[in-house]
């Protein structure tokens, strides 16, 4: 039995693949976006037919399916922050995720990468705050970065 799939997870600039005949099609994220694309969706953003024919052999283009754990939200961490080093904290992590993605994904709106948890957990610690979790959760899902 299939997965369900969202397709409403699939960013914008994602580029599916419609190549006929491909031995990587049912693990292939591109294929899989595709096949799930919703009729109304007139003119899907698909790779060039000529590009993919192209690279004979092995798909440069291939995107593995299979999905990754990804921390959501940090406001625990944000917590055990003391009051000296949390502006240095939040302005840090500003300054890497920026200031919308910051508060989206403090809490918890938005997955954290693996290096944006790295990211957490690294200043936190240089900031003397020490867990056994700095994360307030996880979820799995496609990696759509490309």
């Amino acid at each position: 039995m299939d997965e369900p799939f969202d397709y409403s997870e699939v960013p914008f600039d994602f580029g599916m693949c419609a190549a006929e005949n491909c031995p990587s099609a049912a693990t292939c994220l591109r294929q899989i976006a595709l096949k799930h694309t919703p009729e109304n969706i007139l003119f899907p953003r698909t790779l060039n037919p000529l590009a993919i024919k192209k690279g004979k052999g092995k798909c440069k283009y291939y995107k593995d399916a299979t999905k990754v754990l990804n921390a959501v939200g940090f406001m625990r961490t944000v917590n055990a922050l003391t009051l000296c080093v949390a502006d240095t904290f939040r302005n840090r992590m500003i300054a890497y995720l920026g200031r919308k993605n910051y508060y989206l994904k403090r809490k918890g709106k938005l997955p954290l990468s693996l290096s944006e948890q790295k990211k957490v957990v690294t200043l936190a610690k240089e900031l003397g705050v020490v867990l056994d979790e700095y994360f307030d959760g996880y979820i799995e899902s496609y990696n759509w970065k490309i």
